[in-house]
């Protein structure tokens, strides 16, 4: 395939009429017609001259239109490349502010959370923290302790216990400035840049009105703000030598603590977190490469008015002459970019060359017409345009302008023939946007759309001249390469596609964050018989992307059409499964690691084939969320669970029943009416059934899955986020959900021996779990020393196989019966199924 493959038509096909075609249809009108009446003509010349003149005339007009059109083009592709960039700068500051805010969010969850820790503790976080992710060097953090008179004894103790926080008082405990005051704000512990640290005294009092070297201080009345608010401030910090410092801070609270009022907020306060960076180094280094544009960054607090926190760029003092734009990138941050985009050729030289290449082509189809007095091919030209045109929209795909299904396989075919010719391969890559459709749920249709046509933009730019790129609709995409020449083996260029697609999509007319996605690739490469074959291929491979968990590729191998056909018929069996008593369930205990006695127990969908034996759930599962069956399945299980619930209570095992809940349930209102009958058939009592739904699919729609678990609360069922710690909820979405208890995945739990840094994660979650007054649960626990460690962090439920593998509602009743009160430290870890 050819650069002229790119006219949007198949290769071989002309894209005006041919002479021989029209002297056909010239010569088929001339036989059937009678010649016509003579009538009075102008002389050749005459009429050469006049129609010589038009092309002039229309010329030079359509030159100067051309010329100014191409000269708006310019601009406005100047104006794009700008908002572009303004994008990107907008991203990249809003990625570092966020990587400063939540250093100060972690620090204050310490103060929070351990009231005692001081510098030495800090220390030893930050040490950690620069393993995983440093923070930028000239970043400084300390915590600002509220200390009342009658507790400067307690605070002096604690300080000069402290061996780090020791060492910077230098063996000196002296406040500065000196007196006796009802309160004081002193640093209790500093992290980052030490030289950041040393522009105060060690033990400075804050909430003093005047300051030694500074005045009337300003700190007093900040955080006197922060503790009657509990609001997030932004400030510049002048007279400090570096006029570009800023500081951010955040008030700490007593844990637990109401904070709701001033008062209660007066209370309640323990101090601030204060941290400090220098705006023109973290405004600086992205306009690098960028001479002409100018970067300000401000900032307005709530209630207060917008201020000035750093600029930075050609014109420090001021905007640079051209565009401007303004951004907001939330927690009330504000960027302004102005200045010009670089570009090769001004707009006005575009438009004199575009001038003279209209007068150019003016003047060779002047001299045309005076060679070939090609009237009729005039004719016949414009009825080829409109033929053309036509035929590129049946070719071309209206929403992304980029070959559709048909055009798609005739330059497969093309490709395929010449790679038989020359012994070559032929690769083609479907590409899937991993869940476009929780955008368009999310976003509406419109967002979708243009989703699409950035992606389509996107592939573009990585094709080759003689590769093509297509849509065969909804969000899948092709990409058809031609190994004749390609440097990079098809693994690479797949690779190319997945990076270029996870850079955020910003939508043109939303005021939203940028939409971050991913997508999944299928790679099929060779001679297959037909392009239809080597489609399939691809799409195969592209199936199986997206069940080993999107994100990535993979390339086609001839098993994978003996496992579509085994999926096919599995899809099938799955669909008379239900009817024939196929699905039973099996149940796993739940252990009280406080009383080390079994309270509850989860249940776990099996299906016992006909032929082949029992068939994992991570086989059957996904293909039942595809076709709609977990549905029905889903409510056979919630009703299995409930009866046999209430039988076990019946004969006085008090067991708590969890059951797992799917997207595809969530979504239906029925859900709710099929909880209340699996309740009222069974007796269970609700307040002894458990509902599990994964942390993902509670983000799915957040304010719509928050009123259908006050729905289900009112029946008195409880909730539990499963896989926690997995997925991507916030504080403020996990607090709105009447959610009563937390799973921890297993993943958490395996590494909780295995590394300090698994260790603090899982301490985390379980920590965060108390913060929220809800229930914690360990999956997967195997091993005795993960027992003592979710002991010692307090967590209050485990399950795994160290206890027990699942099992039928019989055996389940024997273990209960045969170890009533046998300890932890006596189990032996079971085999895993």
């Amino acid at each position: 395939m050819g650069p002229d493959d790119h006219s949007g038509v198949p290769a071989g096909t002309d894209f005006a009429p041919n002479a021989g075609a029209q002297d056909v249809h010239g010569a088929a009108n001339g036989a059937s017609r009678s010649p016509p009446p003579a009538k009075p003509r102008l002389s050749g010349r005459v009429r050469s001259a006049l129609v010589g003149g038009l092309i002039v005339v229309i010329g030079v007009t359509g030159s100067a239109f051309l010329s100014s059109a191409w000269r708006s083009s310019s601009q406005r592709a100047n104006k794009k490349s700008f908002q572009s960039t303004v994008a990107d700068l907008s991203n990249t500051l809003d990625a570092k502010l966020q990587t400063k805010i939540e250093l100060t969010h972690a620090m204050r969850s310490i103060a929070t959370m351990e009231p005692n820790a001081g510098e030495e503790r800090f220390l030893q976080w930050y040490r950690q923290l620069q393993h995983r992710a440093p923070a930028s060097p000239d970043l400084t953090a300390v915590f600002i302790q509220a200390v009342p008179a009658s507790g400067l004894p307690a605070f002096r103790a604690q300080a000069e216990a402290d061996p780090a926080f020791s060492k910077l008082l230098h063996g000196r405990f002296q406040i500065v400035p000196s007196g006796s005051r009802p309160r004081y704000c002193l640093t209790r512990a500093t992290v980052g840049d030490p030289t950041g640290a040393s522009l105060y005294p060690p033990l400075l009092n804050y909430c003093a009105p005047v300051l030694p070297g500074i005045g009337v201080s300003p700190y007093a009345a900040l955080i006197a703000t922060e503790r009657d608010t509990g609001a997030f401030i932004v400030t510049p910090l002048p007279g400090l030598g570096v006029a570009s410092l800023v500081g951010i801070s955040e008030a700490v609270f007593r844990r637990g603590a109401p904070v709701a009022t001033v008062a209660a907020r007066l209370a309640a306060f323990r101090g601030i977190i204060a941290l400090s960076f220098d705006s023109t180094k973290l405004i600086g280094p992205l306009l690098a490469g960028r001479p002409t544009l100018t970067l300000a960054l401000y900032h307005q607090n709530i209630g207060g008015p917008l201020e000035l926190i750093g600029r930075a760029g050609a014109h420090p003092r001021g905007r640079s002459p051209g565009y401007s734009e303004r951004l907001q990138i939330g927690e009330g941050w504000l960027v302004e970019v102005s200045g010009m985009a670089d570009s090769p050729l001004p707009a006005d030289a575009q438009g004199l060359i575009a001038l003279g290449f209209g007068l150019l082509l003016t003047l060779l189809v002047f001299l045309l017409w005076r060679l070939l007095s090609r009237s009729r091919q005039r004719a016949w030209g414009l009825v080829g345009e409109k033929t053309d045109e036509l035929e590129y929209r049946a070719l071309h795909d209206p929403l992304t302008d980029l070959p559709n299904r048909i055009l798609v396989l005739d330059r497969a075919e093309q490709i395929l023939a010449r790679g038989r010719r020359q012994d070559v391969a032929v690769t083609a890559l479907f590409v899937d946007i991993d869940g476009f459709k929780q955008i368009n749920d999310r976003y509406g249709h419109h967002a979708g759309d243009e989703v699409l046509r950035q992606v389509g933009a996107r592939l573009k730019t990585i094709l080759r001249d003689n590769d093509t790129v297509g849509r065969l609709g909804g969000d899948e995409f092709v990409m058809l390469i031609d190994s004749l020449g390609l440097e990079a083996a098809p693994e690479l260029v797949a690779e190319r596609i997945l990076d270029v697609l996870r850079q955020p999509v910003r939508l043109s007319q939303s005021p939203r964050r940028p939409i971050s996605m991913t997508a999944s690739v299928g790679i099929a490469t060779g001679r297959p018989a037909s392009a239809e074959d080597l489609m399939q291929d691809a799409d195969l491979a592209l199936y199986k992307a997206k069940a080993l968990g999107k994100d990535g590729y993979v390339k086609f191998e001839t098993a994978m059409h003996t496992a579509a056909q085994d999926r096919i018929h599995l899809e099938m069996d799955l669909g008379n499964a239900l009817g024939s008593d196929q699905f039973f369930l099996v149940y796993q205990p739940m252990l009280d690691l406080k009383n080390e006695q079994v309270v509850g127990v989860e249940a776990l969908l099996r299906w016992h084939h006909p032929t082949s034996g029992v068939i994992a759930p991570d086989v059957f599962i996904p293909i039942a969320e595809d076709t709609g069956l977990i549905v029905s399945i889903g409510r056979w299980v919630l009703g299995q669970a409930c009866a046999q619930g209430a039988t076990w209570h019946a004969k006085g095992y008090l067991l708590n029943i969890s059951v797992n809940v799917s997207a595809r349930q969530l979504e239906r209102t029925e859900f709710i009416e099929e909880v209340r009958t699996a309740l009222g058939d069974s007796g269970l009592n609700p307040e002894t059934l458990t509902l599990e739904i994964t942390e993902t699919v509670l983000m799915r729609k957040p304010e719509t899955t928050a009123l259908l678990l006050a729905e289900l609360k009112a029946l008195g069922v409880r909730i539990a986020v499963d896989d926690f710690g997995t997925g991507y909820s916030s504080l403020a979405y996990l607090r709105q959900f009447p959610v009563d208890s937390l799973k921890i995945d297993r993943t958490f739990i395996t590494g909780l021996a295995l590394s300090s840094e698994g260790h603090a994660l899982t301490h985390t979650l379980i920590a965060l779990g108390k913060a929220l007054g809800l229930q914690t649960l360990a999956e997967g626990v195997e091993q005795h020393n993960q027992v003592r460690a979710l002991q010692l962090e307090g967590c209050d439920l485990a399950q795994g196989f160290l206890f027990s593998r699942p099992l039928t509602p019989d055996a389940l009743e024997r273990f209960l019966s045969e170890s009533p009160s046998r300890p932890i430290a006596s189990f032996v870890p079971a085999a895993r199924l």
